[in-house]
């Protein structure tokens, strides 16, 4: 017995976990998208147990890992085990969201909230109804402070970059595209120029007068930048202005899309540096405990699948 526990003590268990999801996927790309992990992380805990067990475990062929007859014996074991430990996990999760309440503050981008908002505050009402979801509007680039002060316990958006300190999700990929109204003079136009960006007059929102923005760090390096002409209040009167002016403005093709229902305005294809957009999900990792918030993410995820598989939105892109 005491050189079980020593064994286990020398070793970290979330390894096992992704030693387990290694096994079923064979791939340490399937498996880091599983995991919510980087390809590389993977890569890196895979050595860990390597050194630890002194045995290669699972060796690549032809682009595929094959286990070692170690690998076998252990995942025997470990698999059972882990579902087991799962299964007990779950016994004990008693959230019912029909008892919860309380404020749950989400910061998302405007575009993002025009496609949630309306499904997501109907989920909560028919499931959560004592839960008040608190939407509020995120630009740019990734502002830690809003979480840190705990004004945002959730928070949507075009992010590149999320600090370490916070968790974070891949919701799904979508393309930027450019929309102007249709007497636009480049209406015509299926496709926009690294120089047509700077002969176009674009508008923005307010929020981001004066910010560093997603165009700015796509465009680094293409000695183009993209001159805003004019900042608007809010995302919602965006079709208005297109068609009652020769301004233009980008958002993402989704969105485009949910606009064209209403309004005949005409889309183009941006250059290539600003076409592919990832929105992620980030909150604190204080927040990882907190059932009411896993539920809510949850929610969130679920909606977002659901326009994934109507072909609306693309998955978000594996580590």
């Amino acid at each position: 017995m005491d050189d079980e526990i020593s064994a286990l003590r020398r070793l970290d268990l979330n390894l096992l976990l992704t030693f387990d999801t290694l096994m079923a996927t064979r791939s340490a790309t399937q498996a880091a998208h599983a995991l919510h992990k980087t390809q590389p992380g993977v890569s890196r805990d895979l050595a860990k147990l390597r050194h630890a067990l002194a045995d290669a475990l699972l060796v690549a062929v032809h682009g595929r890992f094959v286990p070692t007859e170690r690998a076998l014996a252990l995942h025997a074991a470990v698999r059972p085990a882990l579902r087991s430990l799962g299964q007990a996990l779950a016994v004990d999760e008693s959230f019912d969201p029909a008892q919860a309440q309380g404020v749950v503050d989400i910061g998302i981008a405007a575009h993002f909230e025009l496609l949630l908002a309306g499904p997501l505050l109907q989920r909560l009402a028919q499931r959560a109804p004592r839960v008040v979801p608190k939407l509020h509007p995120v630009h740019g680039e990734f502002d830690p402070a809003h979480l840190d002060a705990e004004r945002q316990d959730i928070a949507i958006g075009l992010f590149a970059e999320v600090p370490g300190r916070f968790s974070q999700k891949p919701l799904f990929r979508d393309e930027r595209v450019a929309v102007m109204g249709p007497h636009h003079p480049l209406a015509g136009r299926k496709q926009l120029s690294l120089d047509d960006l700077e002969n176009l007059r674009w508008f923005a929102y307010t929020q981001m007068h004066g910010r560093r923005t997603n165009f700015d760090r796509a465009l680094k390096g293409t000695q183009r930048r993209m001159q805003f002409a004019a900042y608007i209040s809010g995302f919602g009167h965006s079709p208005h202005v297109l068609m009652e002016s020769d301004y233009a403005t980008t958002m993402p093709a989704f969105a485009a899309a949910l606009h064209r229902r209403y309004f005949p305005l005409v889309t183009s294809r941006l250059p290539q540096p600003l076409r592919e957009i990832t929105f992620r999900m980030a909150w604190p990792r204080r927040q990882d405990a907190s059932e009411l918030h896993r539920w809510v993410r949850a929610e969130i995820s679920q909606l977002v699948a659901g326009h994934i598989e109507s072909g609306l939105l693309k998955p978000p892109p594996r580590a």
